[in-house]
């Protein structure tokens, strides 16, 4: 874990400050230098050099398996729960430029949202078996109505991977911009991104786009270096409650 309070950046600002102060001199030079971004296109606020960086990565791996084989049972409980539980947060408003966006959550930072849960026992189990990110991190069900616009947005860290499932994804114009690419769900498939790199959504008309949003950890992260991201997140959490009982990030 220690390359993560020598390496990593809040913003301009070094971790090593904090973690390393006896290498004061190291920490001056990573401030002056800033952090070193892999492209124009990948911006997060936590960011941790050390670790691979690509716009999108291969949905081959055991998490995606996980949801796919889940799909059907995952999308009629999408249908069922966004009847009568979704809403729009702080965040979903703001990202609008136009239409609607709106979500059902499961997971915030780590804390599960049993009421959802308990509705959706299948969706439950399946992410009981994913290395959910619970720091900085994000389980939800999402709807994108036609003639939706999101505006173009960079996730808060490069320590997770953010996976797409698809359930219903309507013919016609709609995607997700990533980077420099534009990528269309299918439905029973994943889509698998960096979202700490710039992003958006377009959906010009027709039926809602619905896809399970689920964060895993960044793959090259270790154990002991996830459960240091949860502490640094619980003490961020006893310094400031208020912002996680009034925004879920998005």
């Amino acid at each position: 874990a220690r390359r993560i309070l020598e390496e990593g950046f809040v913003g301009r600002w070094p971790l090593s400050f904090v973690a390393a102060p006896a290498g004061l001199a190291r920490s001056c030079a990573q401030l002056l230098r800033g952090p070193r971004y892999p492209s124009q296109y990948c911006r997060p606020k936590f960011y941790l050099p050390f670790l691979s960086s690509r716009p999108v990565w291969p949905s081959t791996d055991a998490a995606s398996r996980i949801l796919t084989e889940q799909w059907l049972a995952i999308r009629d409980e999408y249908r069922a729960v966004m009847a009568h539980s979704a809403s729009a947060d702080v965040n979903t408003r703001g990202l609008t430029a136009q239409g609607s966006w709106r979500k059902v959550p499961l997971y915030s930072h780590g804390q599960a949202h049993a009421e959802h849960l308990a509705q959706c026992p299948a969706t439950a189990r399946a992410l009981a078996e994913l290395p959910l990110c619970r720091a900085l991190g994000m389980a939800y069900f999402s709807e994108i109505a036609g003639g939706t616009d999101v505006r173009a947005h960079f996730g808060p860290t490069n320590a997770r991977i953010r996976i797409h499932l698809g359930l219903d994804v309507p013919p016609g114009d709609v995607y997700l911009a990533v980077g420099d690419g534009m990528y269309r769900w299918a439905e029973g498939q994943t889509l698998a991104f960096d979202d700490a790199y710039i992003h958006a959504v377009r959906h010009t008309e027709g039926a809602p786009r619905g896809v399970l949003v689920v964060d895993v950890y960044h793959p090259e992260l270790t154990c002991e270096e996830r459960r240091l991201l949860e502490d640094l997140e619980e003490v961020h959490r006893s310094f400031f409650p208020k912002a996680y009982e009034r925004v879920l990030p998005h």
